[in-house]
């Protein structure tokens, strides 16, 4: 079999075990159905494929309306306002916003309520309604400061487009700084490059060149090489291009090539940045009737009816071309529409004036009615203190009264006493009589309970049985379920050892591909990242062979991984024909998957970099790998008696990305990691943070 036929079949395997995956959706518990749904729906808006995004977020929304799971109805129905705004459709997001507000409650987690409140402002400002978008936004900004303080960036980003658009840059200017102070704490690229391209906006229209420069700067160092073309990614490769670096000629092609994509898509806001960019590139290389094309296209296809503010610009910027090319009478009719529009924005403007001035108005109102029923609720209640204070009056003088008549009533009972003391000699001879009588009926009641208490102890017999029978019975169903319990158990572990093992065969099939791609490369430099790459991928496949393979499936065997891993490092460099040997000294220890993922990628990156550069220009070497509990802490120690590090290398200020996912991992394990590199390289590091199974 030819290279070319093999990397078919693998692609084959690969595209069978992902349908495999996608009919296991239909087993899945309903709220992960629903999740999934949604990170599918995600992928596709990432793609600016807007309709495919629409098609899986109904979906979930009909599940979480099934089961009533109010939260992520909102997460869903904001997901679709989402997708409205890509399809310059302001007001259908609005609606969807508003479903969304039927099922919000005090329960709702306030990350969701969050995003809820962020897209309300989005929409707004996209349709010019200020100060009801600002005040979403500050909703979003209190919310976000109390759970994750980051997100604030791009509420901060949106208030300052706010801004921006409403000809304000100074404001902007100060959110935008906000945003700017917590990007560049973690200098995530997306995020920052946003933020650092909306600051170069708002200092090139305050015309502040050295801040402009400065911008800038740190904008093309966080960008670097990425050794990109255009042709490769014209969609989303558009943002973070350095421009200033690539001829005209090929940004325009770039420029139409995205263009047609995104009206494919019917992603239209993106087409109509597109056409903003070629207006400015033609009209700077003389070229101002395929400028005039560009713009409008954008008024007559692509910008939405509500969005005004994008139809103001570009109409300002078709009426300067009209008026530079000549076209007298295409300038006044668009100089008329730029009027027309600008009146329509004012007018919108005017409107949320007057509803928040009638609001103002109702709520002075309601607190002078509030007021007004204050001052006569306490007059109320000073008419009743005073009705109060009479009837206690009242009551003592009848009390004086009453007194008066239970001083005349004690002596008539004095009296009656006399004459019962008369009556008592009498009533005491009829005792005697009725206290016989009285004894014979007792004997006849005690012969009468204790028939009663006969049938009380049989019936109570009765109950004793039906409850045994009963508890004997609910016993027994209860060894059913038992059963059938532990059969789920079992195939529940058969699924997940079964959806390892097809991670693991997916795994392989990409690091196969990468080492194929490797042996094809021309550049050598090219086909080393290639086989490094193979060989990360390579350390998580062997991670869930063993979870298939082991007694449980979270568990794995930490020293039957390690020797794994590191003997296939030793064949992939052709290290013992090349002098050099491999000492493992691992714990048997289980470790959860959690901690063995990091691990891995760590001792790959450590024993890679030894086998590369620890033994140039030396005939023999050994690596001694060390993985051992110490004191609650794991102990992971790789050492090499090669060359070691040079001393004018400082590790810790290099690019290098091995480097920097050492660095990530170890910060996920909680670890201190120490180099010595007196004798050779010595590696250790001391984990507190890792899991047992």
């Amino acid at each position: 079999m030819n290279k070319t036929a093999f990397i078919f079949l693998l692609i084959a395997i690969a595209l069978k075990g992902a349908s495999q995956n996608t009919l296991t959706l239909v087993k899945l518990p309903e709220n992960q159905r629903i999740d999934s749904l949604r990170d599918w729906g995600r992928k596709k808006l990432i793609k600016a494929k807007p309709d495919s995004a629409e098609y899986y977020f109904r979906l979930g929304l009909d599940l979480a309306k099934k089961m009533n799971n109010k939260t992520r109805i909102v997460q869903l129905y904001t997901d679709l306002a989402n997708v409205n705004t890509l399809k310059r459709k302001p007001n259908d997001a609005l609606v969807e916003l508003n479903n969304a507000r039927t099922y919000v409650t005090k329960e709702t987690h306030k990350s969701t309520l969050a995003r809820y409140y962020f897209y309300n402002g989005y929409v707004y400002r996209l349709l010019n309604k200020t100060d009801t978008a600002f005040s979403f936004f500050n909703k979003t900004e209190y919310i976000y400061a109390d759970i994750d303080p980051y997100k604030n960036w791009e509420v901060y980003h949106s208030i300052g487009q706010l801004f921006y658009y409403n000809d304000n840059p100074e404001k902007a200017e100060e959110y935008f700084i906000k945003a700017y102070k917590i990007t560049a704490t973690e200098k995530k690229r997306m995020d920052h490059g946003l933020v650092l391209n909306a600051l170069g906006n708002v200092y090139s229209r305050l015309k502040k060149p050295e801040k402009y420069a400065s911008i800038l700067k740190e904008y093309d160092e966080l960008i670097g090489d990425r050794r990109n073309t255009l042709s490769k990614d014209p969609v989303h490769g558009f943002l973070f291009t350095a421009w200033k670096k690539i001829p005209e000629e090929e940004q325009m092609a770039f420029l139409l090539e995205m263009k047609s994509t995104h009206i494919k898509n019917k992603f239209f806001q993106g087409a109509v940045l597109a056409n903003f960019y070629l207006a400015e590139l033609f009209t700077k290389t003389n070229k101002p009737e395929k400028a005039i094309e560009c713009l409008t296209e954008n008024r007559d296809r692509l910008i939405g009816p509500e969005s005004y503010l994008s139809h103001f610009d570009n109409l300002k910027m078709l009426y300067n071309l009209y008026t530079e090319t000549g076209k007298h009478e295409e300038a006044i009719k668009t100089a008329n529409q730029l009027f027309t529009l600008n009146n329509k924005i004012t007018d919108i403007t005017n409107k949320e004036l007057t509803l928040n001035l009638e609001k103002k108005y109702e709520t002075e109102k309601k607190e002078k009615e509030i007021l007004l029923l204050n001052s006569q609720n306490e007059l109320a209640a000073l008419e009743l203190t005073r009705q109060a204070e009479i009837r206690t009056a009242l009551e003592r003088e009848n009390i004086l009264k009453d007194s008066a008549i239970s001083q005349q009533q004690a002596l008539a009972k004095i009296s009656e006493r006399e004459k019962n003391l008369q009556s008592s000699e009498l009533e005491k001879a009829k005792q005697l009589s009725n206290s016989l009588s009285r004894e014979n009926l007792l004997k006849q009641q005690l012969i009468a309970d204790d028939k009663k208490r006969n049938r009380i102890l049989k019936w109570a017999f009765g109950l004793i049985v039906l409850a045994s029978a009963i508890i004997f019975l609910q016993y027994r169903k209860q060894i059913s379920k038992n059963k059938i319990i532990g059969k789920q158990r079992e195939d529940l572990e058969i699924l997940n050892r079964e959806i390892h093992h097809r991670v693991k065969n997916n795994l392989q099939v990409i690091s196969s591909l990468l080492e194929l791609q490797s042996e094809t490369a021309a550049d050598k430099h090219t086909a080393e990242k290639f086989q490094e790459g193979s060989q990360r991928v390579q350390s998580m496949a062997y991670i869930h062979q063993n979870l298939y393979q082991g007694d449980t499936v979270e568990s794995i065997d930490v020293k039957k991984y390690v020797e794994m891993l590191t003997s296939n490092l030793m064949q992939s460099y052709n290290a013992s024909a090349s002098g050099i040997k491999l000492d493992t000294d691992v714990e048997a220890l289980r470790l959860h998957s959690e901690t063995v993922i990091p691990l891995g990628m760590i001792i790959n990156e450590l024993v890679s970099n030894s086998l590369k550069y620890a033994f140039k220009n030396k005939e023999r070497g050994e690596i001694k790998v060390v993985l051992k509990k110490i004191n609650e802490k794991l102990l992971l120690q790789v050492k090499d008696d090669g060359t070691g590090i040079p001393d004018y290398v400082d590790i810790t200020k290099t690019n290098s990305f091995g480097y920097k996912i050492i660095k990530a991992f170890t910060q996920k394990l909680k670890a201190l990691m120490t180099i010595d590199s007196k004798s050779g390289t010595d590696v250790q590091l001391l984990i507190a943070k890792y899991r047992t199974a």
